[in-house]
């Protein structure tokens, strides 16, 4: 298709996109007040006048992905690999199915708890008015870890009573949320709302294994594909287009929100089969103008002192290890479901999405540190390299705030999350082995978490790196799932 003018403009530069964006928010913002307004949405057609204008016209960026069933972090050949060598009895595998099965989200007895309007809101502004509401997310974050863990046990098992229980999880969500808590423009009142998007992945990979059970109907799966698309993509393509009205500062938040919402994307487009939504996030991938633009998210990289790799200085490196960390989790998820479905976002632009990782890694390696699994979590000590050992190039974002040190943001207030544990680090190394690329110090970290009797020798899921909403931010069973020797 010939770009019309229009695109051309777009294309141009990033000043003149963000101030067509400002016009159409504005033009967008007087249709919907005159349509009349709504506490909350539920139908995706309310949102699609909200396009990405950061995309490029570039046909090269257009991808056709190749949709299988079961195809999203795992597919049916990796189950039939996984249960082989469980049946077999074969460490890391054996010992991470029986960790799995000890998790008291894998059983069969898990009840649902679904919420009508879901929120996540800062407890000082809003626990007065919404006291039982105000953070009825958690619900979700469970259950999420419970219906994939049950997914897991079903597929290798083979005993339905596992499948059910895990079907009957997403059926409650999908006959109950209607939405989000948001005020009377359909806006979200907190920004921490967008946060919710970590669990829309999670939810959508355990659909996308429960999908292949003869116990879910196919009106009922139906009804929850369609459910994702309402519930929940209206609000992730108007964050990753407009930022929460940040659109002249689309650095304004960090990497962790891009990326949780492209993950959100991806899942709910490969579920429904949509190649729209998987070209919508490959785009801004690649020329976004958010931090989820891999260029943004890794905006330095240099010659690792240590190796011959090349080392990418996170987004997030300044701010804390704590959401470091957390981007490496997302990152590796979202390029595991572009690879099974024939996209390449690991090796783009000379491997800078792994470069990251390995950065990350490198820093916080040390010695295994437990605390108390399954309640806070464990740590890493004694760590492997010194501060200096990783090249750091000051980062000032769109805002004009200064992060010139690793760990800068959580040093000045006295706190240190180096040494943060995530079951990411299976997965990343699992990646690098199937591209055949180097990743020295994500295959350390595999050993490492290997060393970790408590949780039998591998990494473990949801529940196992704590309470709150840190240790539900990954699904983890890479060990499980991921090793490939």
């Amino acid at each position: 298709m010939t770009p019309t003018i229009l695109d051309m403009v777009l294309s141009s530069s990033h000043y003149i996109k963000l101030i067509v964006m400002k016009l159409k928010e504005i033009i967008i913002g007087s249709v919907l007040l005159a349509a009349g307004t709504s506490l909350f949405f539920a139908c995706s057609d309310k949102l699609q006048v909200y396009p990405n204008v950061y995309d490029t016209p570039d046909s090269s960026d257009t991808v056709v992905a190749v949709f299988q069933h079961p195809g999203m972090l795992h597919t049916d050949a990796d189950f039939l690999f996984v249960k082989q060598k469980v049946n077999a009895g074969e460490t890391p595998w054996k010992n991470a199915y029986d960790h799995l099965t000890k998790s008291q989200y894998a059983q069969s007895s898990w009840a649902a708890h679904p919420v009508k309007l879901l929120a996540r809101l800062d407890y000082n502004n809003w626990h007065d008015t919404y006291p039982d509401d105000y953070s009825n997310y958690t619900y979700l974050m469970r259950d999420a870890a419970a219906a994939y863990q049950l997914a897991l046990r079903w597929k290798i098992s083979g005993d339905d009573q596992y499948a059910k229980a895990g079907i009957a999880i997403l059926n409650a969500w999908a006959a109950t949320c209607t939405g989000y808590i948001v005020n009377s423009n359909g806006e979200f009142i907190d920004p921490n709302e967008y946060l919710i998007s970590i669990q829309i992945y999670q939810l959508a990979n355990a659909a996308e294994v429960l999908r292949t059970s003869s116990l879910w109907a196919p009106a009922d799966f139906n009804k929850y594909k369609q459910w994702m698309v309402d519930v929940f993509y209206p609000q992730l393509t108007k964050f990753l287009s407009l930022h929460g009205d940040q659109t002249s500062c689309p650095l304004h938040y960090w990497l962790n929100w891009d990326l949780a919402t492209m993950t959100g994307i991806m899942s709910i487009g490969i579920l429904n089969d949509n190649q729209a939504m998987i070209n919508e996030v490959v785009r801004y991938f690649k020329n976004g103008a958010g931090s989820g633009n891999i260029q943004n998210a890794v905006p330095f990289v240099a010659k690792d002192p240590d190796s011959d790799e090349i080392l990418g200085q996170c987004q997030e490196s300044g701010r804390d290890q704590g959401h470091a960390t957390l981007c490496v989790s997302l990152m590796g998820v979202l390029c595991q479901m572009a690879k099974n479905i024939g996209v390449d976002l690991l090796t783009y632009d000379n491997n800078r999405a792994l470069a990251m990782c390995e950065y990350v890694g490198k820093y916080n390696l040390g010695k295994v540190e437990m605390q108390n699994a399954g309640a806070n979590g464990w740590t890493m000590s004694d760590f492997n390299y010194s501060a200096t050992s990783l090249p750091y190039t000051t980062y000032t974002n769109c805002t004009g705030n200064e992060w010139p040190s690793l760990s800068f943001e959580e040093h000045k207030t006295g706190a240190d999350t180096r040494g943060t544990v995530r079951p990411a680090w299976e997965l990343i190394n699992r990646l690098a082995q199937d591209y055949g690329i180097s990743d020295i110090y994500s295959k350390m970290w595999v050993d490492k978490m290997r060393e970790n009797t408590a949780l039998d020798g591998t990494d473990g899921g949801a529940g196992d790196y704590g309470p709150n909403s840190g240790g539900f931010d990954q699904l983890g069973y890479g060990t499980l799932m991921f090793a490939k020797q």
